[in-house]
């Protein structure tokens, strides 16, 4: 059983690397999917008169992208049997015009983090010297360490969404852009 299990785990190297042999030599990442009717992949709506790729293909490609480094180029390959031009075209622009909405999408998040930090740190800066004012007026203990942990909650808050919550948007951005930019070939 194990011996059977390595032969097919051999059989799709090689039928991989034959594949996308010319590709790879380029020194690109290459994918290899299936598909048998362009139904599969598109969606039977048109908005303002584009396709798109449905939920499951979108996954698929997510979860390929996954895989791949950002900054290096691939290839996505579709086996397709019996399909024209047209059919190639439309399945081609679809993929890229779903992309392109999450693009816009992911622009959308980066710049209201930004927006988002820069509110957090002026109220960071106003709350410290919100605290240096009580701190000089001699104000009720109490008082101060409310400000104090005001003051702390909106740094934090400023770090969480410069570091943390940015990156995360950059890292989707940029996978989203990898595969806006794929290579896409019919076989």
């Amino acid at each position: 059983m194990v011996e059977k299990m390595k032969g097919l785990i051999e059989y799709f190297k090689r039928k991989k690397e034959t594949s996308c042999k010319e590709e790879k030599r380029k020194n690109k990442s290459c994918i290899e999917v299936e598909v048998g009717a362009k139904e599969e992949v598109i969606t039977p709506y048109l908005v303002n008169g584009k396709s798109s790729i449905n939920l499951e293909f979108a996954n698929l490609l997510d979860n390929i992208g996954k895989s791949i480094n950002p900054n290096q180029e691939f290839c996505f390959y579709i086996k397709v049997k019996k399909w024209n031009d047209e059919d190639k075209f439309d399945v081609a622009s679809a993929i890229k015009n779903y992309y392109h909405n999450t693009l816009v999408q992911m622009n959308r998040k980066l710049k209201s983090n930004l927006k988002l930090f820069l509110l957090m740190v002026f109220l960071s800066a106003f709350s410290v010297a919100t605290l240096f004012l009580a701190e000089y007026f001699c104000a009720p203990f109490i008082i101060t360490e409310v400000i104090d942990i005001i003051v702390w909650g909106f740094v934090w808050e400023s770090v969480d969404l410069a570091t943390f919550q940015r990156s995360f948007y950059q890292h989707e951005y940029e996978h989203n852009k990898a595969i806006y930019n794929m290579k896409i070939l019919f076989k």
